[in-house]
């Protein structure tokens, strides 16, 4: 029998995959700022800032937030560094876009406001949705 999952649980799952994006957030902006301070380049800081992001991420999504009971992870977890690279390549055009008229700071913090979204429902109907309790 597949249970029916009700507004709460609804609720409690978007609660923990925030949580899992606080944590994401101060992992890229600390590893961007550090890049940032030996030189990287905006474009090199950002990709890397977002790979470390990622790999915390997955581990999180999977085991916590989505509670993925998949056995074969590595399938798994292509689809999802596919898909969070899509979303990274959206996030990273976006902030492009928007240091032609604001500052690094306020640019790379308005990207990091796009790529959640899209990350999440990427992650909610591709990479885990052959997860009923979901």
């Amino acid at each position: 029998l597949v249970r029916s999952r009700g507004l709460g649980d609804v609720y409690t799952r978007q609660v923990k995959y925030g949580a899992v994006g606080v944590l994401n957030t101060v992992i890229t902006a600390v590893v961007y700022y550090l890049l940032r301070k030996i030189d990287f380049s905006v474009d090199g800081a950002n990709l890397i800032s977002y790979e470390a992001g990622f790999l915390n991420s997955y581990i999180w999504n999977r085991l916590w937030v989505f509670q993925s009971h998949q056995n074969d992870w590595r399938k798994e977890g292509l689809i999802f560094w596919v898909g969070a690279h899509i979303c990274w390549a959206l996030q990273w055009l976006a902030f492009r876009l928007f240091l032609l008229f604001l500052s690094e700071a306020w640019a790379y913090g308005l990207g990091m406001c796009i790529y959640p979204v899209l990350n999440y429902l990427f992650n909610r109907f591709v990479t885990f949705q052959k997860n009923k309790n979901a």
